[in-house]
């Protein structure tokens, strides 16, 4: 029973050194808290004209995080223009580094925009990918995934359009996640200590017990 114990120890102070997954800053990054098609979601901020959700049932469009997806050029929505999307400001730590992450398509048409993702003052430019044949809202999904370096106590992450805008081949998102990056600093001494007397402590269980 000793021997248990002080395992169960050790494997604690692993995962305490190891860390834990950091939440996402970002309120409905998955848009699974909205439902309308021609609103800003919730907890976003519009840019441009007002856009809303697409549901993957909708069109079948292969679904990447629950049951929404965000069109940047709306549906039931004018056709976009150059600079419309959505933002959402965040408390940061100065120095801390973050990781933005989300999932990116088309509506796999014709024309479109490329899409601007802009953290704080960095910018940072993806190409919508043209359309592969497979009809419209068929393409799957494409993770990418920004670092970013806070400068201050807040930051604003935006999504906007750019290049012509028009045609139907608006830029997709989905499944957005801002959160600080894992420690891959020298874990602090006293986590060392402890993680050392119980491995001091099962090895002298073990050399009485033989």
């Amino acid at each position: 029973m000793r021997n248990t114990l002080l395992l169960a120890t050790v494997l604690l102070a692993g995962t305490a050194l190891a860390g834990t997954a950091q939440a996402n800053l970002l309120v409905n990054g998955g848009f699974e808290a909205s439902s309308s098609s021609t609103s800003t979601p919730t907890g976003w901020l519009n840019i441009g004209h007002t856009e809303g959700v697409i549901t993957y049932a909708a069109f079948g469009t292969p679904a990447y995080d629950g049951l929404n997806y965000y069109d940047i050029g709306g549906f039931g929505s004018p056709l976009p223009a150059v600079g419309d999307g959505i933002q959402q400001t965040v408390a940061t730590d100065i120095g801390t580094t973050y990781t933005l992450t989300f999932g990116y398509s088309s509506e796999n048409g014709n024309g479109g925009g490329d899409l601007d993702i802009t953290i704080g003052g960095d910018v940072t430019h993806i190409v919508i990918p043209a359309p592969d044949g497979s009809g419209p809202f068929q393409r799957p999904f494409t993770t990418a995934s920004i670092n970013y370096t806070a400068l201050g106590a807040s930051t604003t992450i935006a999504f906007t359009v750019t290049g012509s805008g028009l045609g139907s081949n608006d830029p997709l998102i989905d499944g957005v996640s801002f959160a600080a990056s894992q420690s891959t600093s020298t874990p602090e001494p006293a986590s060392l200590a402890v993680l050392g007397i119980a491995l001091a402590g099962l090895g002298a269980a073990r050399r009485r017990r033989a």
